[in-house]
């Protein structure tokens, strides 16, 4: 906090000088932001199309993620989106991260890191015992990433769509909120 004396006032203004990667829920005027980073990422970085799952999910993430028990996560830098990732209720309990991406200019201050552990808290705040994800070889940076992270090497759990551009599926144990108490 800055303490700014105006005439024998002090007024604070919270000033965060350390961190400038905000994660946050999903706003009506971020969900376009969704599609745009990723559909581009599948596309250019990939080199791959997405599918008729994708289409549905990234055009209305509030209808495929949210109202059915999940969520969609933003990463913001100076209040831009530099990343995305969504969390998906595939069965009681049992939740799946999808649609993880950071872009280009945000690689490197651990925004997908940040992303994922959002993911695992919401999880746990719901009182989920599992979280999934698919993914693929060419990402291996991800992939170390999720392993580091206590992920391990699964197969898929009930309720999840594997998709066909998928070669891997991990997930983790999350225990629940009341798990430390």
């Amino acid at each position: 906090m800055l303490g700014l004396g105006v005439k024998g006032l002090k007024v604070f203004q919270e000033v965060d000088l350390v961190d400038p990667i905000k994660i946050v829920p999903m706003t009506p005027e971020l969900q376009p932001a969704f599609a745009d980073i990723w559909v581009s990422w599948l596309r250019n970085a990939m080199h791959k199309e997405p599918e008729p799952e994708d289409l549905a999910a990234v055009e209305s993430p509030d209808e495929f993620y949210v109202k059915p028990g999940g969520a969609v996560f933003f990463a913001l830098k100076d209040g831009s989106p530099v990343g995305v990732v969504a969390v998906k209720l595939l069965s009681p309990g049992i939740y799946e991260f999808a649609k993880l991406v950071v872009s280009e200019d945000a690689r490197g201050l651990r925004v997908g890191k940040r992303l994922v552990e959002q993911c695992i808290d919401f999880v746990r705040d719901s009182d989920g015992h599992l979280l999934a994800l698919q993914s693929f070889h060419k990402l291996e940076i991800a992939v170390a990433m999720y392993e580091r992270m206590g992920f391990q090497h699964i197969d898929p759990p009930p309720g999840m769509n594997v998709l066909a551009r998928t070669e891997i599926v991990m997930g983790m144990p999350v225990a629940g909120k009341d798990a430390g108490d």
